[in-house]
């Protein structure tokens, strides 16, 4: 075990995550325990239960560091011109969902408490996601109301985030179709009802 003090607070909450994610890489969440995690980073339970709240806190600051990273992804995107925008974000996000699978599900599938409570950073980072598509709406809706917009970009990206976790789990029974292309016929129809009538959009 690592001598008490040889790490700061921080560094092993840091430490922690890592460890999770590493896990996540390829195993399920369901072979991994408090315990197992202290065991990796050489703290006993008690440390990690003392700086997280619970194994519950431990996963959700782990969903946390996940959104993050995932955020910064589409941002990167987000301002891609005209339509291509949103199709740059899907993609992004169809990437991120493939290459970190189980820690991609862990932010949809885990559900906070009333004793363990999202963070006001993981609160905000779901509103930053939304509001990128909210954002890119807006800029080919312009005479969309903003209440209508807000419930569009949910509708929309509900859309894109329910054909991403089918083909995870192998479950788009869709023969000789891909996500790519499931995904770019989603954002069509979806902003051809909502009045976007471009040349580009002309299937």
């Amino acid at each position: 075990m690592a001598r008490r003090k040889e790490h700061t607070h921080e560094e092993i909450k840091v430490m922690a995550i890592a460890a999770v994610l590493a896990h996540l890489k390829n195993e399920s969440l369901d072979s991994l325990s408090l315990r197992k995690v202290a065991a990796v980073i050489g703290y006993v339970p008690s440390t990690l239960v003392n700086l997280f709240g619970s194994y519950q806190g431990l996963l959700l600051a782990v969903a946390e560091q996940t959104l993050s990273e995932l955020f910064e992804r589409l941002a990167g995107q987000a301002q891609t011109p005209e339509f291509g925008g949103l199709t740059a974000m899907a993609a992004a996000y169809q990437e991120f969902a493939f290459e970190q699978p189980r820690a991609f599900q862990l932010i949809f599938e885990l559900k906070a408490t009333k004793e363990q409570g999202i963070s006001e950073r993981h609160a905000r980072l779901i509103e930053q996601l939304f509001a990128l598509v909210e954002s890119r709406l807006a800029s080919l809706l312009p005479e969309l109301p903003q209440q209508q917009c807000l419930l569009a970009s949910r509708a929309v990206w509900a859309g894109v985030h329910g054909l991403v976790s089918l083909d995870l789990d192998d479950k788009l029974f869709a023969p000789g179709v891909s996500l790519t292309q499931a995904i770019q016929h989603h954002l069509e129809v979806q902003l051809k009802g909502l009045g976007y009538h471009k040349e580009t959009l002309c299937c």
